[in-house]
């Protein structure tokens, strides 16, 4: 018995260690994935969705995740292997998902569980104008620093009423931060703009991080799913793990983006 509890840790702890492994092979996957689509696109990165808000369905709109999906084959790349959590099945709306041609578009509700999170707010923001929402995904070539710059962090769909996480992950993260001091101005770092009235999409009204440590926005929707850490992929096509407190770096974070970037050189969400 003596023996039992010595070795049941070591053995926790190797199987954990082998499900961060096997995250950060699917998130380099995913990378590599990712660079094919931006040659494919003239660099571009992509639109985080087709209709965003305008009630879409499987029919008329498409995932970011869908869209890099046929440059892996493999729709399991974007589950994390620490999350045993339940969550939709790739064919479960597989008859209003049936899209003559499109053998991928059946996994638009999968999509939107994926643990793999999108930082979209930088690289792709979706901006409202008048009754419209227009995507701009950013270029290759507009990021500054891409060893720095976090385009995929681990995520989770909710929580439960004591916390812990249920319903899969989030395809999408929302970053600590939003408004940085330049110039005695106040600017927009999602849209580069010092107009303080863009309305920008974020998904379940997950405005910025809570301070509420049982709230699904706690991180954003970004989940350290490893020892309290996240696996992250960069811009250049690294991977690492990163504790919540890296992803705040050169962040002032209140609820509802109220916190100021006050150190860009260390905030790893912008592209400047």
């Amino acid at each position: 018995m003596i023996l039992a509890g010595i070795l049941f840790p070591v053995f926790a702890h190797a199987k954990q260690a082998g499900l961060r492994a096997a995250c950060i092979s699917n998130y380099k996957q995913l990378s590599a994935a990712t660079g094919l689509y931006n040659s494919d696109y003239d660099d571009f990165y992509m639109p985080v969705n087709h209709q965003p808000a305008s009630e879409p369905n499987s029919r008329n709109d498409r995932t970011w995740v869908q869209l890099v999906l046929p440059y892996v084959r493999d729709f399991s790349v974007f589950r994390c292997p620490a999350d045993t959590s339940e969550r939709p099945r790739p064919d479960s709306t597989f008859d209003q998902d049936l899209v003559p041609g499109d053998s991928y578009s059946r996994f638009y509700t999968a999509s939107l569980r994926s643990n793999v999170a999108y930082n979209y707010l930088y690289l792709s923001p979706v901006v409202r104008s008048g009754n419209l929402w227009r995507a701009a995904p950013r270029s290759t070539t507009d990021i500054a620093n891409p060893s720095r710059t976090i385009v995929y962090v681990d995520s989770v769909w909710s929580r439960d009423e004591i916390g812990r996480p249920v319903g899969g992950g989030n395809w999408l993260v929302v970053p600590p931060c939003r408004y940085s001091a330049e110039g005695g101005q106040r600017i927009d770092t999602f849209v580069g703009s010092t107009s303080m009235n863009s309305q920008v999409f974020v998904p379940d009204d997950r405005i910025g991080w809570s301070s509420e440590p049982e709230s699904r926005a706690v991180y954003g929707g970004a989940w350290p799913w490893h020892f309290g850490h996240m696996t992250v992929a960069y811009a250049d096509g690294s991977v690492a793990n990163l504790t919540p407190g890296h992803l705040a770096s050169g962040c002032e974070v209140r609820e509802n983006w109220g916190g100021q970037i006050n150190s860009p050189a260390t905030y790893l969400w912008d592209l400047r």
